[in-house]
């Protein structure tokens, strides 16, 4: 049986990818470097240009903190986690972190809260 291309349901991931990426202050380079991929290419799949895979699904949802369910649930709409724009700025920069990385912030923040 030959493949088909669902045009419709290729644009409204992409725009349901688009706004999730918006809500939770993601510009595209910063997302499709979470994710793995190229900007030019991040852009082509939000328009529905381009099919996403399941595994470029999967590393989107992770780094938009949603479900795999949630970013393909096209006929909903999610409410984006109430954050400032400082604590999405930590979240990417924690992401980027290895563990030593990781445990000297931690260390550090616990600190900087014990004295606030």
């Amino acid at each position: 049986m030959p493949r088909t291309r669902d045009e419709n349901l290729l644009m409204a991931l992409g725009a349901r990818l688009q706004a999730m990426r918006k809500e939770r202050g993601f510009t595209q380079e910063a997302l499709a470097e979470a994710i793995g991929i190229q900007p030019v290419t991040l852009s082509r799949l939000e328009t529905g240009q381009r099919a996403l895979s399941l595994s470029v699904l999967s590393n989107a949802a992770e780094a938009l903190e949603c479900s795999l369910g949630d970013l393909c649930a096209v006929d909903a709409d999610r409410p984006a986690p109430v954050r400032s724009a400082d604590e999405g700025e930590l979240l990417r920069v924690w992401r980027g972190m290895d563990d030593r990385g990781r445990g000297l912030a931690l260390r550090l923040v616990r600190e900087v809260a014990k004295d606030g």
